[in-house]
């Protein structure tokens, strides 16, 4: 598959996401989606990702924040738990979600590093 069907499919999904939190009544804004090398780079250094080869950088991963939870002063605050609805739903979709990187499989809460990351999913593997 080409990377321009790969981002119309992600895109797909995406849409179906976005529907999806606003019929459950938590609407969510894209904090970001595309990322240059360079940014990634930067990203990487302060800690905020822990990869170079992020999905960000190719247009297949989205970080949502519910809108609920931007304070009037811009500071974003969330927990894992708060978004394992949405993220349940885009793993029904065939995506990959971010709540799971670094979680533990064999408890139900959900501990993951990365919970308002939403990333396409390559067919028969895992993250990217």
């Amino acid at each position: 598959m080409t990377l321009r069907e790969k981002q119309t499919k992600f895109l797909i999904m995406d849409a179906k996401l976005v529907l999806f939190a606003a019929e459950q009544g938590s609407p969510i804004f894209c904090t970001e989606w595309f990322r240059t090398l360079e940014q990634q780079r930067i990203n990487l250094a302060r800690g905020a990702s822990k990869t170079l080869y992020s999905k960000h950088l190719d247009g297949l991963a989205k970080d949502y924040v519910m809108l609920s939870d931007i304070k009037d002063d811009g500071i974003v605050n969330y927990t894992p738990e708060k978004y394992k609805d949405l993220g349940i739903y885009w793993e029904s979709l065939g995506g990959c979600w971010g709540g799971r990187f670094g979680d533990n499989p064999s408890t139900e809460k959900i501990e993951g590093w990365d919970s308002g990351h939403f990333e396409y999913k390559e067919e028969g593997g895992d993250k990217q």
